[in-house]
């Protein structure tokens, strides 16, 4: 039982200051991508993947919100009990609510490692994987499961990366791995491989022993990738080749929000005839 990893800590706590003004009041991760929250999709992505307990890290701000989505509507239900179309909206939505346990942790430390960190006590298992509220990926086979079934065959951390142009990396903090793919640096982009640490990883329990050992960056904030470090050889990176939006950010969630609605069978026809129809130098 202890091998098995059935555990995700989802990471979302931040206060989404780069989607302001929308994010004055209603919190990112409840954004809606196309017809569903943020949140959803990687709860889904967890749970095609094998995940059987969701461990949120939050704030008192969004804790609510969460739990609220999250909770079976008896009401909501009666409501709309006898319109089948609506029912069939939520469908999903509550068979995966129904099938997952989910546990709520405030952050008690700042930073992605911070967060991990405050979630520690409600680990039952060695590994579990680690999930950026902000990052949001698609892909045939979840990356949840990819990182799931890349740890069978090598039973190593794994931290997911992605490929891309040299212009397109940020200027620091970009990853340095060796010929074997095993993290060895947190660097700038012209000492790094052309990638970039997307937030998706799979560790073990063991990264909690080294707390004291990590330096405070700005703000009072504990970074993961950077407390990787102290696991050299022990952290291999894995490639993901499919979409990868950052819904953070403004572009990023407009993007996330049109490549949903196009996959979409009931409005893939609609909005592929509006796109084709605007008028770009009008813009």
């Amino acid at each position: 039982m202890k091998n098995k990893i059935e555990e995700a800590v989802i990471i979302v706590g931040g206060l989404g200051t780069r989607l302001l003004p929308y994010t004055k009041s209603v919190t990112k991760e409840m954004m809606p991508i196309f017809d569903v929250p943020a949140i959803f999709l990687l709860v889904k992505e967890a749970y095609l993947s094998g995940i059987k307990k969701i461990i949120f890290v939050v704030t008192k701000r969004n804790k609510k919100l969460i739990k609220s989505f999250f909770t079976d509507d008896p009401y909501l239900n009666n409501f709309i009990k006898d319109e089948k179309d609506k029912m069939a909206l939520l469908k999903e939505v509550n068979f995966i609510t129904k099938n997952l346990t989910f546990k709520y942790v405030y952050q008690t430390e700042r930073g992605s490692y911070g967060s991990v960190y405050s979630a520690r006590n409600y680990l039952e298992n060695d590994n579990f994987i680690v999930m950026y509220g902000d990052d949001l990926m698609d892909s045939e086979i979840p990356l949840t499961k990819q990182l799931i079934e890349e740890y069978k065959k090598n039973p190593t951390m794994l931290i997911a990366i992605k490929e891309l142009p040299f212009q397109e990396l940020p200027k620091s903090g970009v990853i340095q791995l060796n010929n074997n793919r095993y993290l060895t640096g947190i660097v700038k982009r012209e000492n790094a491989n052309n990638a970039i640490a997307l937030g998706r990883f799979l560790l073990n329990k063991k990264i909690f022993k080294i707390k004291k050992q990590l330096p405070y960056y700005k703000n009072q904030e504990l970074y993961l990738p950077h407390a990787l470090l102290n696991f050299q050889g022990e952290v291999k990176a894995y490639y993901f080749k499919d979409y990868y939006f950052n819904i953070g950010e403004k572009l990023g969630f407009i993007e996330a929000s049109i490549h949903y609605a196009l996959k979409s069978k009931d409005y893939q026809k609609e909005m592929l005839k509006y796109l084709k129809k605007l008028d770009l130098n009008n813009y």
